[in-house]
């Protein structure tokens, strides 16, 4: 059977169409399945054994990818990321600028900021693993792995069912 497949492919354009769109879906879906196994094994992010630590600071500059905050105490310069997945900032950029906030965060990822005890950035996970699998989840291809196994299947079934009919005008009467 893998031979007769693996033969069909030589012959690719020749086969019916729902044969065409069944080996190119099942190719999509294997190329999603490794792109999962590998986004879920190999990829860390940089969160792999990060702890959570604190800066406090007058922000200089904010934009959708990252604030840069200038250390209250130091004077040294900052740049954390918003990550989607880790944290999301709950009001506008222009609205922090200028102004001094408390961080946590993992690495160079913004888990939480606060003005004056006001939560400005909310965390959507506690820790490094936490935060690690939810960007993992992000990242993962679910419904395209799916949707191309699924329409694999739906083609090779159809394909079945049409080479089952009996020809028109083959019957007793």
């Amino acid at each position: 059977m893998i031979r007769s497949a693996l033969r069909s492919l030589r012959d690719f354009s020749t086969l019916p169409p729902l044969l065409q769109a069944a080996w190119l879906s099942f190719a999509i879906g294997l190329f999603m399945a490794l792109l999962h196994l590998w986004i879920f094994n190999l990829v860390d992010y940089g969160l792999d054994g990060a702890n959570v630590e604190s800066l406090s600071g007058k922000v200089l500059y904010a934009d959708r990818g990252g604030i840069l905050i200038e250390d209250a105490e130091s004077g040294e310069c900052t740049r954390l990321k918003v990550v989607r997945g880790i944290s999301y900032l709950n009001v506008g950029h222009d609205q922090i600028l200028g102004r001094t906030l408390s961080f946590t965060h993992l690495r160079d990822a913004v888990l939480t900021c606060t003005l004056d005890g006001q939560e400005l950035c909310i965390a959507q996970c506690a820790n490094a693993m936490e935060c690690l699998d939810s960007r993992r989840e992000r990242e993962t291809p679910h419904g395209m792995l799916i949707v191309a196994f699924g329409t694999s299947l739906v083609c090779l079934g159809l394909h079945g069912l049409r080479r089952r009919k009996p020809a028109s005008g083959s019957g007793i009467f």
